[in-house]
């Protein structure tokens, strides 16, 4: 199966309390879904996936995974910093019908591996799975991770199929590492909000991983840069890569779900403790009011 187009990333719904309310999981993945997405991403940064026990961890991956029930792939980021953990998850994702696995490099705070570890870590995954692996090239690792370390590293491992980029000038080292090891992955998913989409497909992007209150606008912005139609693809997103940059820039952290529960679809815009200092009612309504300048609500 190749992956390719556009894949969210969903957003975990809390209750006011921080439980997962999977009622709005469930409606969330429809929503997704209905919006015309080529495939999903569960347990990311964006799903605050780092702030879930690992019960929950393997509760909520097996409930989105029956929940999509093959409409579409599903790619479970198993990040952890020890090699044995991660693998032993990524094989439990396979088992319950993951189609990727999605990891970072491993570190921990100011902890970062080397070259020859990080290796190691994604060779223990790649020995653990018979589906593919997606590298997530993030600042949050703080750690440089080059053009010819990652084609190196795509030529040794047989199931690391793809890169998701999204530090440094990502457009360009998409196109250079498609150029550099176009034999050895089939992909190179752009990150970021996606603020770019239209750049990244000419860079030869096989796809962005968003976060998750427009997918119909980025499927429409993707359809038509799919079928040649640039000018109609900017024209048309221009106004909404204005929200994603917002977002990126004072609402991450998943404090855009309130715009999932502007358009009815989930019933909380709760983030986990530490919520962050900026997540006030007057920012938030200030997303809201951006949100409506570009027309989502």
């Amino acid at each position: 199966m190749t992956l390719r187009g556009i894949y969210p990333i969903l957003a975990t719904c809390f209750h006011p309390n921080g439980d997962i309310d999977y009622n709005s999981q469930k409606r969330l993945i429809d929503f997704c879904i209905e919006s015309g997405v080529h495939g999903l991403v569960t347990l990311a940064n964006a799903s605050e996936g780092h702030l879930l026990s690992d019960t929950e961890k393997h509760d909520l991956l097996s409930f989105n995974i029956e929940t999509v029930s093959g409409r579409v792939p599903v790619i479970a980021t198993i990040n952890h910093p020890a090699a044995h953990v991660a693998s032993k998850f990524a094989a439990f994702a396979e088992k319950q019908g993951a189609s990727a696995v999605m990891a970072l490099p491993p570190f921990f705070g100011r902890w970062r591996s080397g070259p020859g570890e990080i290796v190691q870590h994604f060779q223990t995954i790649n020995d653990a799975v018979t589906i593919p692996i997606v590298l997530q090239d993030h600042v949050l690792s703080d750690i440089s991770l080059p053009v010819d370390f990652l084609t190196d590293m795509a030529t040794r491992l047989d199931r690391l199929m793809y890169f998701k980029l999204e530090a440094g000038n990502i457009i360009h080292k998409s196109h250079k590492l498609l150029e550099s090891a176009s034999e050895h992955i089939d992909g190179v998913f752009g990150g970021n909000s996606g603020i770019f989409l239209p750049e990244e497909h000419e860079a030869g992007c096989c796809g962005a991983m968003p976060a998750c209150y427009m997918p119909d606008v980025f499927c429409k912005t993707w359809d038509l840069l799919e079928t040649d139609q640039l000018d109609e693809a900017v024209d048309y997103f221009t106004p909404y890569s204005r929200l994603a940059a917002y977002e990126n820039a004072n609402a991450n952290h998943c404090v855009w779900k309130e715009l999932l529960v502007q358009r009815g679809i989930i019933s909380s815009g709760t983030v986990r403790d530490p919520k962050p200092g900026f997540a006030d009612e007057w920012q938030i309504n200030q997303l809201i009011q951006v949100s409506k300048r570009v027309g989502l609500i």
